[in-house]
């Protein structure tokens, strides 16, 4: 059918003010409902239950269009489909008023000139579409429903979901065809999942951008970048505003922070790498600590190229390590290194062999 049709949005109050502004999955119930209409101009008035909203719908009614709809913005699962079908009805049964569920739909000459509204028909449609946010119990199941609408769209773009029922994806996500998602994924904001990438068990991604090829297992990502065939995780936590760079291994227990990480990075476990800037190809060993922060500022550390850092060592800010530079396992460093060069910052060893107090060791009876 051809009829042209005009939206007006009726805003609902509840006993706690405006509903409509109510967050469900990244984006309010008005915005829902203004989505759910495509390229269909929508206009909002206030107050639906007021004795003169007759007066507020033929103020903002296009005499244009030959039908009205009026939706109300608590049913963010109104679909056009929907719309569009009441509308068929009034057309196909000539009538002036059809009554929705929750809505209804007018034909506008009778709307501008009529003296009073009254009802041709009710239509009913799937009761989900119509579902009211009217108590905590009821907007818990329009999450879920829309929820699985939002699942079920990417389903249809050749997304690969392993359980549906312990995933969350949030309503600007956008996931690339063959993408693979196992259970307890939640993913919310402006994420970005490109082509041929993995989300293993238990990921949260918040505004992150996934690259091709990367593989993430039981981590937290947030407003950060991982490069194309990097593996992150489990239980990594890649905090605001860092950059992995592609082919690097970001493994457990492993903290970013505010960092940049060059290709080909190794972080493999138990370390912590905050406000730093390092190179392609470093290995950093298990424990380190790159000390950003000295009770007042924080502070950056530049790392370059092929850098080596031994285990347990603490990288105190602000320092440039060089290209090539070598730390021994155990250092506490607060130069700069320069290129090539083996740094060792750590007590030398003494071992006290008269010594008696290790209270493990075993007891000689001719001492």
């Amino acid at each position: 059918m051809d009829s042209v049709f005009g939206i007006i949005l009726k805003v609902h109050h509840d006993s706690v003010g405006d509903t409509s502004q109510t967050v469900l999955l990244g984006k309010t119930m008005l915005d829902w409902v203004t989505l759910s209409l495509g390229e269909t101009s929508a206009i909002a008035i206030d107050r639906p239950d007021d004795a003169e909203w007759l007066g507020q719908l033929r103020s903002v009614a296009d005499a244009t269009e030959k039908y009205t709809v009026v939706l109300y913005s608590d049913t963010p699962l109104i679909t056009k489909k929907t719309v569009t079908d009441a509308v068929a009805v009034a057309e196909n049964g000539n009538l002036n008023v059809v009554k929705m569920t929750r809505g209804y739909v007018f034909r506008t000459s009778f709307l501008l000139s009529c003296e009073k509204l009254y009802l041709d028909n009710t239509y009913y449609f799937l009761e989900e579409d119509f579902l009211t946010a009217d108590s905590p119990h009821n907007l818990a199941l329009i999450t879920d429903v829309m929820r699985n609408r939002i699942l079920r769209y990417h389903c249809e773009r050749g997304v690969r979901f392993t359980d549906l029922g312990t995933t969350v994806v949030e309503g600007d996500v956008v996931i690339a065809p063959g993408v693979e998602i196992g259970p307890q994924n939640i993913l919310k904001g402006k994420t970005v999942i490109n082509a041929g990438a993995k989300l293993l068990y238990a990921n949260v991604v918040e505004d992150g951008i996934i690259g091709e090829g990367a593989e993430l297992n039981s981590s937290r990502i947030y407003h950060s970048y991982i490069g194309e065939r990097t593996k992150v995780g489990p239980f990594a936590y890649i905090r605001p505003d860092s950059i992995i760079g592609p082919d690097c291994r970001i493994g457990d227990f492993v903290e970013i922070k505010k960092s940049i990480i060059g290709a080909g990075c190794k972080v493999s476990h138990l370390s912590y790498v905050g406000d730093c800037e390092m190179g392609d190809m470093c290995n950093v060993g298990c424990g380190v600590v790159f000390v950003n922060y000295d009770g007042k500022n924080k502070f950056r550390t530049k790392v370059g190229n092929r850098v080596f850092v031994g285990s347990n060592s603490n990288i105190i800010a602000p320092m440039v390590i060089e290209d090539g530079a070598f730390i021994a396992a155990g250092s506490t460093l607060n130069e700069n290194v320069p290129a090539g060069a083996l740094a060792i910052a750590r007590a030398r060893q003494v071992n006290k062999t008269e010594w008696k107090g290790n209270k493990f060791a075993p007891k000689n009876e001719n001492v």
